[in-house]
């Protein structure tokens, strides 16, 4: 009997003992769970600001392009209207050339048929006595 109840009580002391052990490694799992979970939690948050710092900047470049395109048009733009309106220059000096050459040449033809009703006025002046 005494071996029995040296048994017993050695299982109660061992019991007794393993419970806190048990508990301890109980806590461990826990905080190393809760430790993980943050880590997981501090990786979501870095990789959520670099997404936003990565949108930030997208947008930010898009942005620049985009004004950069506008810039580039606007001067395209102001290269083609000052090449039409060149061409236009050019146009109305052709024209004010040709406008100057057609009137000299009316002119011309005018002191033509003025020379020619001259003659014709003398000639009937001459041959008619008048």
């Amino acid at each position: 009997m005494k071996k029995l109840l040296a048994i017993l009580i050695s299982l109660c002391m061992v019991s007794a003992f393993a419970v806190p052990v048990f508990a301890d490694a109980n806590s461990d799992y826990i905080a190393a769970v809760k430790a993980y979970q943050a880590q997981i939690a501090a990786k979501e948050a870095a990789y959520t600001a670099a997404v936003d710092a990565y949108s930030k900047n997208a947008k930010a470049k898009a942005d620049a392009d985009s004004a950069a395109i506008l810039k580039a048009a606007k001067a395209a733009q102001a290269k083609a209207d000052a090449d039409c309106l060149a061409v236009i220059a050019a146009g109305k000096a052709t024209q004010a050339k040709a406008d100057a050459r057609e009137a000299a040449y009316a002119k011309a033809v005018k002191a033509y048929q003025d020379q020619i009703a001259a003659r014709e006025a003398a000639y009937i002046k001459a041959v008619l006595g008048k």
